[in-house]
């Protein structure tokens, strides 16, 4: 989603084009423990596939 809606703009480049800069900023965040990748409830502990993007969980 990200991605393309920074590509929207149909006078910019396609979002496709945009994936790398938002995987860095993901890896980037996740590397921080700013954001957990989940697919299907389970948080993931590398970003493969379909995945979805939240805040990390604070730690019990």
């Amino acid at each position: 989603m990200v991605a393309r809606k920074a590509g929207a703009d149909p006078k910019g480049p396609s979002w496709r084009i945009a994936m790398p800069v938002v995987h860095a900023a993901i890896d980037q965040l996740g590397a921080e423990g700013a954001v957990e990748l989940s697919w299907k409830g389970k948080v993931m502990a590398s970003p493969h596939g379909p995945y979805r993007i939240r805040r990390a969980q604070p730690a019990k």
